[in-house]
């Protein structure tokens, strides 16, 4: 089942975002970058706002890859309690030197490497992060100027993404200035997670608030999960992803 994450700012954005029924609360800044990570205390106030009616998860920032400053990062932000932290491999520095730096923290820190279509790291990312042990990854882009993931890269290359992330054990998922039509094809690919930022916002502005009526119609899109009742015995339920 493919899940709805949605990417907020602040607590008022959260509930708005769960009112919606996403099933993952992104928190992040998007007038700080492409993964622009929020305040320690924004991060607090959002985690009180969701209560646990969804997982979590918080990036990091739009970080140099040196191995110090990404550990660092990382650490803090699994430290606010958040369910997954996700980590931007942007172009320069050593990003692979950084996933090294960070193999030891896991399995404490359930790490979400995010990649960008539009700056791809120099090495093949996907077995670096199954050998590292992360959890999933993201297909994401890292220039937000209005172009989609699939602008930067054609269907049956995301299909193989995806394809190859889960023969790693790893879950998949995918974001990147989508639109209500980028939904069914990306769908057909069964990817752990669809995110959005932008499509949920007013005016598709993703600097601008979340508006009620967007976030609806992007979950209106996304197949739910049909929930047992509360007396009915839990399934066991494969990881998802944030």
């Amino acid at each position: 089942m493919t899940r709805f994450l949605a990417s907020v700012r602040d607590a008022s954005e959260v509930r708005l975002a769960l009112a919606a029924g996403a099933d993952v609360v992104d928190l992040k800044d998007p007038a700080a970058g492409a993964l622009g990570a929020l305040a320690p205390d924004a991060i607090a106030r959002c985690i009180a706002a969701v209560g646990g009616r969804a997982e979590v998860s918080a990036t990091v920032g739009d970080l140099p890859m040196e191995p110090e400053i990404v550990r660092a990062a990382v650490a803090a932000a699994a430290a606010t309690g958040v369910d997954y932290v996700k980590l931007g491999l942007f172009p320069g520095g050593d990003p692979d030197a950084c996933l090294d730096r960070l193999a030891g923290m896991i399995p404490t820190v359930r790490l979400i490497l995010v990649l960008f279509a539009d700056a791809a790291p120099p090495f093949d990312a996907l077995p670096k992060a199954a050998a590292i042990g992360a959890t999933g990854v993201v297909l994401d882009t890292a220039l937000k100027d209005g172009r989609s993931l699939l602008d930067h890269m054609p269907v049956a290359r995301i299909a193989a993404f995806v394809a190859e992330a889960r023969a790693r054990g790893l879950l998949a998922g995918l974001a990147g200035a989508l639109k209500a039509p980028d939904v069914p094809k990306l769908l057909k690919l069964t990817p752990d997670l669809i995110g959005f930022r932008g499509a949920l916002c007013r005016n598709g502005a993703r600097g601008a608030r979340l508006d009620a009526e967007a976030c609806a119609a992007i979950r209106a899109l996304i197949p739910q999960e049909q929930r047992a009742p509360a007396n009915a015995a839990a399934p066991h339920l494969a990881p998802s992803l944030c």
